[in-house]
């Protein structure tokens, strides 16, 4: 019987600490390496390693290893192959990385798999058997997510995980928007928004046997009909779920009911910045600032806990806006945001215009690293400037008085979950230059 071990890197520390990023326990249980799993042919022996948590074990007796790859941790996962392949075994990588970086994968690995895996990862690995394989392998068509395999729970170690840890749980890929600065809708062969049937997704809630869920998805509400189906399966369930979307469907009355009877528990919304000429450039006028005072008091009176993403650094934004984001924010008692610094990814119009205009600064370590870093020119202020600004906001934001004026005595379960991000994101705010909101992932 082969054998194939999945590891999942970890980020370094730091540009300056080149040591793996380690914690003790994770707070959410990922589907990459149990679906991954369940794609496997049938007669491997799958076995799995989370680099956070654990050393991989080098000498472990496989015949095939697996990285899922992100670029932030992409130079680890090149440390962790050469490990494996100075023993000859055949190493295969794939993950988001592989969609703009396959050439420089290829490099550390013995095969790369760019995009979407079904129908391509099981012939990777029979091919890996027979000593036959290709540098790259990619999907011809668009994948189908309906009947898709179930992931294999089984891989995975209980003891990695803390007591509340929501399983993940895939609904759709893709994204109906095209936003100027954001590659999430390119990394699987720009192929629009899709979904998958709402019975099976149900099914796969049930199979984990676990209350608390968080559903992947850029935009969980790409089509609002399907979504609201799904909410309504979800009743019966009795679970709590989280999930990203637009913040403006929460104007429609009948899709909040839903969502708080579906058991809405947190919701993560890209509103990106509360200047509307920023919104414009950036391609993202279905989000309208003027409303997101409006949609937070509709949150907080249905208790749902929530927080925003912003970015900064748009030719449009000045220093006023750092401020003016701050006071927002307070006015309206936001339960939590992450706040992020603009980068022109490669895909994007962002990266094209700057990359264009000499404006992108150490491209090749663009987003490599956990922490605070701006890889453009802004227009208004110092990159430095900006990274000042921002991290000084992040510290604002999450000092403990800032917390306690903003959060309410937590009553609820949605109380206890914004709290929860609160000092989650605290920690980040005081370590801004080491860590980003990703590392509980």
């Amino acid at each position: 019987m082969p054998k194939l071990l999945i590891i999942q890197a970890t980020p370094y520390h730091s540009r300056t600490m080149r040591v793996p990023y380690r914690i003790r326990k994770r707070k959410v249980v990922g589907a990459v390496a149990p679906y991954l799993a369940a794609l496997a042919p049938p007669g491997w022996d799958v076995s799995f390693t989370d680099d956070a948590i654990e050393e991989p074990d080098y000498a472990a007796a496989v015949d095939v290893v697996v990285i899922t790859v992100r670029t932030v941790t992409s130079f680890r996962a090149y440390e962790i192959a050469a490990r494996f392949r100075d023993r000859h075994v055949p190493v295969l990588m794939g993950g988001p990385h592989a969609s703009f970086h396959a050439e420089e994968m290829a490099a550390h690995a013995d095969a790369v798999c760019i995009g979407e895996g079904e129908g391509v990862f099981a012939t990777m690995l029979e091919d890996a058997a027979a000593g036959r394989l290709r540098k790259f392998y990619r999907r011809q068509t668009v994948a189908d997510l309906a009947g898709l395999p179930p992931p294999r729970w089984d891989i995975l170690k209980p003891h990695h995980y803390v007591f509340y840890s929501p399983f993940v749980i895939q609904y759709s890929r893709g994204c109906p928007y095209t936003c100027d600065f954001c590659a999430e809708r390119r990394l699987n062969g720009d192929y629009g928004y899709r979904y998958r049937p709402v019975e099976e997704v149900v099914e796969e809630v049930r199979r984990c046997g676990k209350r608390h869920i968080f559903f992947a998805a850029s935009q969980f509400v790409g089509h609002k009909a399907r979504t609201m189906a799904l909410l309504e399966a979800l009743i019966p369930l009795k679970i709590r779920w989280s999930a990203l979307f637009s913040a403006h469907f929460f104007l429609d009355p009948k899709f909040t009911t839903l969502a708080r009877r579906s058991g809405l528990l947190h919701v993560n919304m890209g509103i990106e910045s509360i200047s509307q000429n920023t919104l414009r450039a950036m391609n993202k006028n279905f989000n309208k600032s003027s409303e997101y005072g409006h949609i937070s008091r509709i949150l907080h009176e249905n208790d749902i806990s929530f927080s925003f993403n912003f970015v900064f650094g748009a030719d449009d934004d000045d220093l006023d806006i750092f401020p003016k984001t701050l006071d927002f924010l307070n006015e309206h008692k936001v339960a939590a945001a992450y706040f992020n610094v603009m980068v022109p990814l490669r895909g994007t119009p962002l990266y094209d215009r700057m990359k264009e205009d000499g404006r992108i600064l150490d491209e090749e370590n663009m987003d490599r690293w956990p922490g605070v870093f701006c890889h453009f020119r802004p227009l208004r202020f110092s990159p430095e400037r900006l990274m000042q600004e921002v991290k000084a906001l992040q510290r604002r934001f999450y000092s403990l008085g800032s917390i306690v004026r903003r959060l309410p005595l937590p009553r609820s379960e949605s109380h206890l979950a914004s709290w929860s991000v609160n000092f989650s994101q605290r920690k980040v705010a005081i370590h801004s230059d080491s860590m980003n909101e990703f590392e509980d992932f």
